[in-house]
This record gives C-alpha cells, structure tokens and sequence, in this order.
C-alpha cells in the first residue's frame, strides 16, 4: 500500500476525544519490549504477574498512565511455542497495555496465526509498515489517538523493514514490509497537528531508532525494542527521546513528564528502568493464569538432562552446539547463529525447559551442502561480525548442519547454488538427546 494512502486513510479513521482544558500535564509511561513468552518470574526476569502489580500501583498513583509494548511478545519459552503463542496474548491482556507494536516474531508461526493474536488482544496492535498479501495493513491501525489526563497523544507502530530476512517463508508468503523512515514521515505529517504528544513505539532495533530521532522532527518519544537494548537513560536526539527497556522482562520503562497542552511542548521529562527485583509483588489473578498454563507444559519440559558447571553466555555456547549439531548430522560442521540462541546454561542442573527457552523457535535441523564459496557467502550473511568462520576451499564441497530457519533464507539468497537436506528431527530434541548422554562439554 503505497505510504501516502496510509497516512491518508490515517486521517480519515482517526477517533479523537476531548481534551478538556489545555494547561501542563502530568503524564507517566511505561514500556516494555521483547518479552518473548516469558509469562512466568525465572531467575532475573519479573513475569507478567509481578509486571500486572505495577501497572496497577502506578494506575492508583497517577491520574495519567500510559502502558506501551514494542513488539517480539511472543516465541521465547514452551508455553509460548507448544500454543502457538496464544496463551501470551491471554496473559498480557490482564497487564493493561494500551497500544504494541507489531515485532517480528509474531510471525514465527505465519502471519495467518498473527491474525488470531489480534483476535485475542485486547489491546491495538499497531504497524504503519507492515502488509498482507493483498496490500491491506496487517495491524489493527497505522497509529491511534488517545487522550490521557487532558494530553492528546498519538502513537504510531513501525516494524523493521527487514523483517522478510528474520522470518520463515513458509506462513508468510506474500507479507511485505515498507521502509520505516520513510512511513514514519508520512505519518508524522499526518499526525502531528492534531495531537499534543507524539510518541512511536517501534520494533526496528536502538541504532536505526536513533536514526529516526535524527533524520526526522516531530516526534517526541520513540519506545523501542528489536535489539533487546537497555537504555537506562533516555537518549534525547535532537528533541526526541529514545528509550529501550532489554528484554524477556528483566527490566519495565517508566517515563515521567508534563506536557504543555497550548504549545504542544515537552516541560519536563525523566526515565528510568525498574529492575524485576524492585517491582511489587505479584498480582494473584494473574499468577493463578500463567499456573494454569506452564501446568500443560511441565511435564514435558520439567525434568533434569544435564548439570553446568558454571554460568556459560551465548557467545561460549554457540561453538558447542555447532558442534553438537555437526555430530548429530555427520556433517563436515555446524553453524548455530547467535540470533537463535536465546538464554544460556546456569550453574546447576538444566532441565529440558531450559533447552526449549534455549532454541525456542521449534526450527528443523537441516544440513546446507555447497561449494566453499557458496558455503561462506551464508556464514557472512548470518554472523559477519563475529562468527569464526572455518579455511574453506571455493570449489569444495561442504556439508553444515544448521536450522531450516538458516538453510531456508539461505537458498532464498543463493538458489541452487546449495542443497537443502531436513533430518525431520528438531534442533532442541537433538541438544536435549545429546545432553542426555554427554553432559556439556564446553570447557
């Protein structure tokens, strides 16, 4: 749908109610980003009860609160991939989020079950950039209008365009994403002169939001998530603000300021990130929901596989599970990308749950055979920066084991330039088997 036509039906489905006396404002935020299924509190992450408390003590302290989410709800734990991400949506429903932002993992099962999620949400799930098949937006709205304590506030929704390379194929034939930067000066145009604040929240990671903050005015505040950054201070960029609040919940955003309502101006303005430990304790109703739904995992995913050493980061696993993929598949080597690991082995025992949150996405394995060229051209395009890419000979033949999600945007790039092979067996059931018999071996 070209950019102008969406601010345009923007401006004629907009609903707009009163603002009452224009003076300065009170208002506060809070926002979170990437909770990725993380329902219930483990270890340093606070779970949707214990972040339910805080909305509802911060709703009781101030006259104007406005609660936020920048995308990625979903994808992360085994309620989350078991459901299809559906019990998420239920869940953060109690949490009172008045917009999100759409992320890209909401399409992980297809963009037809990110139709159910809107279904479910109780809350607009906004995107300015993102289409299905037939042009038509796949959010509930480009951006809304809601006024808060007297402020007339519009949020607007941005998704990275980039989307379509983070995605299976398969489900979401046909979806397209626009460039960001260029919706959201459409948008911005559209949107400013009827509004006394304007906010995005946005799911294109915390560089290319400071970049919007600099290239483009009229934006106060820009909520984001993508990166899983933590900003612990907001970045102020020319006169917009950028904030970002980590991941999984570890961390809420709160943002306290006062808006002039005559001149449409910022007075004051201050964040900050509360840690899961400092918030409150759990709300009950919402505790005895996400029992009820890690109850249909447990016995699944809740037993001992292994024990660890120590506490490994991401970084420290990924040759071991290269490897471990490389054994399993009798392949020349493996390549796990680090996009794909997404927790980490703790000291003391690992469970299978913990394997689940490791390689969440329920991807294949499937071996990758080409020529050292071909081969090489997919190790850049996966982990340019850091991954230690082997000696290979250009007119070689190798064989990789790696997910389908790697292997499917690979042969996307190079065509039939690579051979695609799926074992038929997951990724996570090939680590939970071979951490069975071996244990981890990192060190």
């Amino acid at each position: 749908m070209p950019i102008l036509r969406v601010a345009a039906l923007f401006l004629l489905c907009a609903t707009v109610t009163s603002t009452g006396f224009a003076d300065q404002r009170k208002l506060v935020i809070l926002h979170t980003n990437d909770f990725h299924g993380r329902i219930s509190q483990e270890n340093e992450y606070a779970g949707a009860a214990r972040i339910t408390s805080f909305v509802k003590q911060t709703r009781k302290e101030h006259p104007g609160v406005l609660v936020l989410d920048a995308g990625d709800s979903v994808s992360g734990t085994p309620v989350s991939t078991m459901f299809k991400g559906l019990p998420i949506f239920e869940v953060l429903n109690k949490v009172g989020y008045d917009a999100a932002a759409i992320g890209n993992h909401e399409f992980d099962h297809g963009y037809q079950q990110f139709l159910e999620f809107k279904e479910i949400a109780n809350h607009p799930l906004l995107s300015a950039n993102a289409f299905a098949p037939d042009g038509s937006l796949l959010g509930d709205a480009p951006a809304l209008i809601k006024t808060i304590n007297g402020i007339k506030i519009g949020i607007i929704g941005l998704i990275t365009e980039h989307t379509p390379n983070m995605i299976t194929p398969s489900g979401n034939e046909g979806i397209s994403f626009s460039p960001a930067d260029e919706m959201l000066k459409a948008m911005v145009t559209a949107l400013r002169p009827q509004v006394n604040l304007l906010i995005v929240v946005s799911h294109v990671g915390h560089e290319p939001e400071k970049n919007l903050a600099k290239n483009i005015d009229g934006v106060d505040l820009i909520v984001g998530g993508h990166s899983h950054t933590k900003v612990l201070t907001p970045i102020k960029i020319n006169d917009t603000y950028v904030v970002q609040a980590g991941h999984y919940g570890a961390y809420v955003g709160k943002i306290e300021m006062t808006v002039d309502t005559d001149s449409d101006k910022l007075i004051s303005f201050s964040g900050t990130l509360i840690s899961a430990a400092d918030l409150p304790a759990p709300d009950k109703a919402v505790e005895r929901l996400v029992k009820r739904w890690e109850k249909k995992v447990a016995r699944k995913v809740d037993f001992k596989i292994a024990t660890s050493k120590r506490d490994y980061t991401e970084r420290e696993m990924q040759p071991f599970l290269e490897q471990i993929l490389a054994e399993a598949a009798g392949a020349d080597f493996g390549f796990y990308n680090m996009g794909g690991i997404r927790d980490h082995f703790r000291a003391g025992p690992v469970s299978a749950r913990h394997i689940w949150n490791i390689a969440p996405f329920g991807n294949a394995m499937v071996t990758v055979t080409g020529n050292g060229r071909a081969i090489k051209q997919m190790l850049l395009r996966e982990d340019s920066e850091h991954h230690r890419i082997p000696e290979l000979v250009d007119e070689k033949e190798y064989t990789v084991a790696t997910s389908n999600f790697v292997a499917d945007q690979t042969q996307k790039m190079l065509g039939d330039q690579v051979m695609l092979d799926n074992r038929l067996v997951l990724v996570r059931d090939v680590l939970i088997d071979y951490l069975k018999s071996n244990g981890i071996r990192i060190d």
